[in-house]
């Protein structure tokens, strides 16, 4: 017998167009499941020099860091159009993909979504894709969105 399980996906969004493409793709799982959505996006701190020249925001002040991390949130929120019950924002600090794979593993999640590519233009190269990088190191489905 199937039980009506709530799906819980975790969403990994950072305002770049591929993030909001896997918005939309998660919005579609919401119209059709029962879902709850932890919606992260992960921050590069400004300490961090050598991650302030691959990817951004490149940004003077911490705390234009977080408007921008929040304004990423709230749009991706409006985006998703689904009560404010089912979608759960979350602002972290870090290396996006370390971050990912650690709120995947302490979470309780049944999908991973993101973007194939994100907003640090020389990332790939450096440093391997965060899609890449989570893709192969948790245990939890994963949808890459292009």
């Amino acid at each position: 017998m199937m039980t009506n399980k709530k799906m819980n996906i975790l969403l990994a969004v950072d305002g770049s167009e591929n993030s909001e493409r896997a918005v939309l793709e998660a919005k579609r799982y919401g119209q059709l499941f029962d879902v709850e959505i932890t919606l992260l996006t992960v921050l590069i701190p400004i300490a961090n020099q050598y991650y302030t020249y691959i990817a951004p925001p490149m940004l003077e002040e911490p705390h234009q860091s977080k408007e921008i991390g929040e304004a990423v949130l709230k749009e991706a929120t409006k985006m998703l159009a689904l009560s404010k019950e089912r979608v759960h924002p979350k602002i972290e600090y870090g290396n996006p993909a370390d971050v990912i794979l650690r709120e995947a593993e302490v979470g309780d999640y049944d999908l991973i979504i993101l973007g194939s590519r994100g907003l640090g233009l020389f990332s790939r190269s450096f440093l391997g894709s965060v899609s890449n990088k989570v893709l192969h190191h948790t245990k939890t489905n994963v949808l890459i969105v292009k």
